[in-house]
């Protein structure tokens, strides 16, 4: 799951400190030390007219700008955040002083166009280096370098929800879930309410994180706001079936299929999202055959101590095994079920067939695993013949996705596999050529 937010350029007009008649000396002192770029006496200026009043809001205001100012002429967006920090703080300052005046008076509204021109131009430096590509080929790592200006953005401004959901976007697109789920949240608690799309890609991300309890509660707050989408009763199914929920899974999902037992979405995510779960457990399955037959092969050593304790830990592992096969064995039967009446559905839908031969195909790798891992030679003829059953209706689904897709190599290289191992080689040369292997 990789959804990103579109990034938008934001412009903001902001008219430049010098361009305003200023009467203030402050003002003219230190506008005059921001042209020349002596930024030092700027703020020594303002810090001491803070210092005779600590309520000039003038002189807060104006240490922001020259702090920005300051932060501006560092080429690496990561020296900035500091700079940024501080200038937000005398912003603040500044704002609390003059909403606690009678009149607000006209730097308030300077200050307010100001700060969005600073923020947009941080916010669209980000913007550039991830739409352009040579722009951000020029960067050793243009990943971060985006990342820093979005973080110095939503410093300077940080009640912009968007600088909070494009900073996330990016974030996840580098790698760093964490961070990119705690600023998406940030921007979830400033939107009133969030949209559908923000539930769904907040959701999204947390599922990816493996937050699933958070996910549910996001989706299920989400179900309250829009009863309407559908969208968030599959996402809170796929949290319920991550969390081995799978009846409350499925019975979501089947009360929208009773609203609708003809809307072939609403069986494929039943049919597919059920699989997750069984392809879950498959793995795990495998690893603990391992886990077995290592156990065996202590247990078969001459020299061993503990022989009893091993064959009871044994014991245990199979039963568990046994345990996870039948849970496995249910699914795969839901979400055949569920495929079969996606394609009577849609019987063109290359999709949906190749689905079907993957769940069969799967099905009978895990019998032919379970017939290897097998003592009893009749429960293992019985294995092989059900595994070889369920690869004959793979190929029917496979042979009809092939037919509508014959420029799909991937369903080539899946009848090649079929084929091979049911012992039809003619097919199968035929099935590897067409596959390109």
């Amino acid at each position: 799951m990789k959804r990103f937010k579109p990034l938008l350029f934001i412009i903001a007009a902001a008219g430049m400190l010098w361009a305003c008649e200023a009467t203030d000396p402050l003002v003219n002192e230190v506008q005059l030390f921001m042209v020349t770029g002596e930024y030092q006496q700027a703020l020594d200026a303002v810090n001491a007219a803070i210092d005779e009043d600590p309520n000039n809001y003038i002189a807060h205001y104006y240490k922001g700008e020259v702090l920005v100012s300051q932060a501006e002429t560092l080429n690496d967006p990561r020296q900035r955040k500091d700079l940024y920090e501080q200038a937000r703080a005398s912003f603040n300052t500044a704002e609390e002083l003059m909403q606690g005046l009678e009149e607000r008076p006209d730097e308030y509204g300077q200050m307010e166009e100001s700060i969005t021109f600073y923020w947009a131009e941080e916010f669209n430096s980000g913007v550039n280096i991830v739409n352009n590509d040579s722009i951000a080929a020029t960067l050793e790592q243009p990943g971060e370098t985006a990342i820093a200006h979005f973080q110095n953005a939503i410093t300077i401004q940080p009640d912009s929800a968007l600088g909070y959901i494009v900073l996330s976007s990016v974030q996840f697109n580098n790698g760093m879930v964490d961070q990119s789920v705690e600023n998406y949240e940030t921007a979830m608690e400033m939107l009133d309410p969030p949209a559908v799309d923000d539930y769904e890609y907040m959701i999204s991300i947390l599922l990816y994180q493996e937050s699933y309890d958070r996910a549910v509660m996001y989706a299920e707050e989400a179900m309250e706001i829009y009863p309407e989408e559908s969208i968030f009763v599959q996402l809170l199914a796929d949290a319920f079936l991550q969390t081995g929920q799978q009846d409350r899974a499925i019975e979501l999902i089947e009360g929208l299929i009773a609203d609708e037992p003809d809307n072939p979405q609403y069986r494929r995510v039943l049919g597919t999202q059920v699989y997750q779960r069984v392809t879950a457990i498959s793995d795990e399955v495998t690893e603990l055959y391992e886990e077995a037959f290592e156990l065996r092969r202590e247990i078969d050593d001459v020299n061993v101590n503990n022989r009893a304790q091993l064959e009871n830990e044994l014991a245990e592992l199979q039963d568990r095994i046994s345990e996870l096969e039948q849970e496995m064995d249910e699914l795969t039967e839901i979400s055949i079920r569920e495929m079969k009446r996606v394609v009577e559905l849609e019987p063109d839908s290359e999709s949906a067939n190749s689905i079907l031969g993957i769940i069969y195909q799967n099905r009978a790798a895990s019998l032919f695993e379970r017939r290897n891992n097998t003592e009893d030679n009749e429960l293992a003829q019985q294995l092989d013949e059900r595994a070889r059953q369920n690869l004959q209706e793979a190929l029917i689904y496979y042979e009809r996705a092939a037919e509508l897709n014959p420029e799909d190599t991937e369903n080539w290289q899946s009848l090649f596999q079929v084929y091979t191992t049911l012992g039809m080689e003619e097919k199968a040369m035929e099935a590897m050529e067409k596959a390109g292997l």
